[in-house]
């Protein structure tokens, strides 16, 4: 009949039911989120959505990384998609369950230096990530200066070995942004350094020990950690970096 709304049952853009729910006579969305989608779908079609509709398994996925402690925009790299639907999914059923604590809180909890080795030892094997016996020594604490004669000082006088060894050593300066590894190998000192463009690196301090041993993964584990919690998109350009290290 003319002059009579069309009355709509469902939501025009996700199809949910919108019966029970008030002003029916003017609603077409369950909520302004749909609203907003609908719009901007019409306005751009060619705009993906954020919250794009995803395989379920996917969602499954991002899911119990997020229970295991994992960050969100580690998830959204890891996985290849939106961080603003991985914090949508957290927000909505994240508290289905209890959360493991993130690797960062565990590491800046450790009292010792076997807790932190084993609250990161354990995130790294729970991430899949493969065990070698190639073994890195964390100097621990900060230091000034990169110079050969610098790093070749700690390891003889404070560390009581040999530069010329081949052991693996990684430092990390005072601002904790830039971790360098330093290797003899002949007729050569190695020397590379990871930079992070945004956050800092989470490293153990001296009331540690000296040094905490970990293996290949592990460092490369510690070296996606951020102490700042950054948006996804900022962590990615940290990536472009040239990351060849002396172990390679």
């Amino acid at each position: 009949m003319e002059g009579i709304k069309q009355l709509h049952e469902n939501c025009i853009y996700c199809g949910t039911s919108l019966i029970g729910m008030c002003r029916l006579d003017k609603r077409k969305f369950c909520g302004i989120t749909c609203a907003n989608k609908y719009r901007l779908r019409r306005k751009k079609p060619d705009v993906q959505a954020k919250l794009s509709v995803h395989e379920k398994s996917v969602f499954e996925t991002a899911m119990e990384l997020h229970w295991s402690g994992e960050e969100s925009g580690t998830i959204a790299r890891r996985l290849n998609i939106p961080v603003g639907t991985v914090y949508s999914w957290v927000h909505d059923f994240g508290g289905q369950r209890s959360r493991k604590a993130p690797l960062k809180e565990l590491l800046h909890g450790a009292k010792t230096a076997g807790e932190w080795i084993i609250a990161l030892r354990e995130d790294t094997l729970l991430n899949g990530d493969p065990f070698d016996d190639l073994t890195v020594h964390l100097v621990c604490g900060t230091f000034r200066g990169q110079s050969v004669e610098r790093f070749t000082g700690v390891i003889y006088e404070s560390l009581n070995d040999n530069p010329l060894s081949g052991n693996i050593y990684a430092f990390c300066n005072k601002m904790r942004n830039t971790i360098t590894t330093f290797a003899w190998k002949y007729p050569v000192f190695n020397i590379a350094k990871h930079i992070k463009l945004h956050g800092t690196f989470i490293w153990p301090q001296e009331e540690l020990g000296k040094t905490i041993e970990v293996t290949k993964a592990e460092f490369d584990r510690l070296l996606f950690l951020n102490k700042k919690e950054i948006c996804a998109e900022r962590i990615a350009e940290s990536l472009d970096i040239m990351r060849d290290s002396c172990y390679n």
